[in-house]
């Protein structure tokens, strides 16, 4: 507030009087709340944004894979075998060895191979099935005629237990992303 003296005159006048309106310090003040203000709503919005892609695409990556592993499940175990290693020899539709499967909704990593984003990953993939093939993400070396003995036999044609991994790899939104299951199909007799 600015004071104006009282008159020699003996007029009452006001004391003081107010000052109106925002000097350009208050008014770039407050446009600088403002815009911080803004600027920290849209980096929020933005963080959401972010993290509902990362999720739907985690959800898609993962119901892909149960689904996967499901189909592993209800198809006979030398099937799996013969579908799924890299030997086109034994290739049950003589398409050609492919391992990998399309997932609706995720694009497949930079420099893949095959442009598929999941894969089925069984033990010793090119070669014959060894029980001493060490994975120890498959619980190899094992068992898998259930004879009591472990040996490099090729157990393609005997195996009571088959272990795989389901594996979804992809480009997401926040960078490249994995889902893996495993488990272990068993021969039905």
């Amino acid at each position: 507030m600015n004071c104006i003296p009282q008159r020699p005159d003996g007029v009452r006048q006001p004391r003081c009087k107010s000052r109106s309106g925002m000097t350009l310090i208050e008014l770039a003040l407050a446009s600088s709340v403002v815009v911080i203000a803004i600027l920290g709503a849209l980096g929020a919005v933005t963080s959401s944004s972010d993290l509902t892609s990362s999720t739907r695409e985690t959800t898609t990556a993962l119901a892909a894979a149960q689904l996967m592993m499901e189909r592993l499940h209800g198809t006979p175990c030398e099937e799996v075998w013969a579908r799924y290693n890299d030997l086109p020899l034994d290739d049950l539709d003589a398409s050609g060895t492919s391992t990998g499967f399309a997932v609706e909704g995720l694009d497949a990593r930079n420099g893949d191979a095959d442009g598929l984003v999941g894969r089925i990953v069984l033990p010793c993939p090119a070669g014959p099935l060894s029980e001493l093939w060490v994975d120890p993400s498959l619980g190899m070396p094992r068992d898998l005629n259930a004879d009591g003995v472990q040996d490099a036999d090729d157990r393609s044609g005997d195996y009571s237990v088959l272990p795989v991994r389901v594996l979804v790899e992809w480009r997401g939104r926040s960078g490249d992303r994995t889902i893996e299951l495993a488990g272990v199909l068993g021969v039905r007799r």
